[in-house]
């Protein structure tokens, strides 16, 4: 028996809404997913939809740590481990990374890490290559080193390149250009071959007295909800200059009269936010919770 013109109306009716709401559920995941639109954006309870029920995981975030430099790692993980519930937080020294041991993080922190050998800041760069996000805090990664093993790399390349030449018949005028150049490039202090990685290049690591912060982009996600202006503590800071065609400088930090780059994004293959000064000493809960929604989803 054929159903009533109106009960058959209602029913397609009811059909058409469910498969337009399939389709913005859909639109949503996608738009999630790729970080077009992070799931605190979307009015509701999203972000428990798509990380418990949708996706089933949350971040993977590693942070690497080492034996000084500007940042207090331990301080920092208890930080987001208390203010981002479900987040996967994996500290390491940085000591012990190897070539593709960051394969599968979501983001990467590298904070208290100042001296890291040309492996480990090579290892550093291939996982921004491949689209890898990352904060990157105050004077890390600025003293660079060359570990046994690079030494002795360099020192079979400078055998091999001799040998070559007396097979040639050539003369070389510097025999040992490999290893002299890993020790040279070993007493430059700065971010070296990683300056073009982030845009921007070391200066100096101060101490800070009676500074602030002051927004410089409040509608950029990363600074909602924050005051313009942000007492802060008298921790060290590192004073970097940053390339403006390549650099987007959210918020500065004043030191007396002067003012220097305290928070900035770079766009490389996937996404780099800058500190100056240590995110934990900021002591702001908001602002580590944008930081983290902005660059990971769950």
């Amino acid at each position: 028996m054929p159903l009533p013109t109106g009960k058959t109306s209602l029913m397609s009716q009811v059909v058409h809404l469910l498969v337009l709401a399939l389709m913005l559920v859909a639109l949503l995941v996608l738009l999630t997913k790729f970080n077009w639109v992070h799931c605190s954006q979307v009015p509701g309870n999203w972000c428990d939809i798509y990380c418990n029920t949708i996706m089933r995981s949350h971040s993977r975030i590693a942070l690497l740590y080492g034996e000084e430099g500007v940042g207090n790692a331990e301080e920092l993980r208890w930080t987001i481990t208390n203010t981002r519930l479900n987040t996967f937080l994996e500290p390491f020294q940085i000591r012990y990374l190897t070539a593709g041991m960051l394969e599968g993080y979501d983001l990467v922190i590298v904070e208290e890490a100042r001296t890291v050998s040309f492996s480990q800041a090579i290892a550093l760069r291939d996982y921004l290559d491949g689209g890898g996000s990352m904060i990157w805090v105050g004077d890390s990664l600025t003293n660079l080193y060359a570990d046994d093993v690079e030494m002795e790399k360099a020192r079979s390349m400078d055998l091999q390149r001799v040998y070559d030449a007396e097979v040639a018949n050539q003369n070389v005028s510097n025999p040992h250009y490999y290893e002299n150049f890993l020790l040279n490039y070993s007493d430059t202090r700065g971010f070296n071959f990683l300056s073009d990685v982030l845009s921007a290049t070391y200066e100096s690591t101060n101490a800070s007295r009676n500074a602030e912060m002051k927004i410089v982009q409040r509608s950029h996600m990363m600074m909602n909800g924050l005051k313009p202006e942000i007492d802060l503590g008298d921790v060290e800071y590192a004073r970097v200059h940053v390339d403006p065609r390549y650099v987007s400088t959210l918020a500065v930090i004043r030191d007396g009269e002067k003012e220097y780059p305290l928070v900035f994004e770079t766009r490389y293959s996937g996404k780099i936010v800058y500190f100056a000064y240590p995110l934990e000493a900021i002591n702001s809960t908001t602002l580590l919770q944008n930081v983290l929604d902005y660059l990971v989803t769950c």
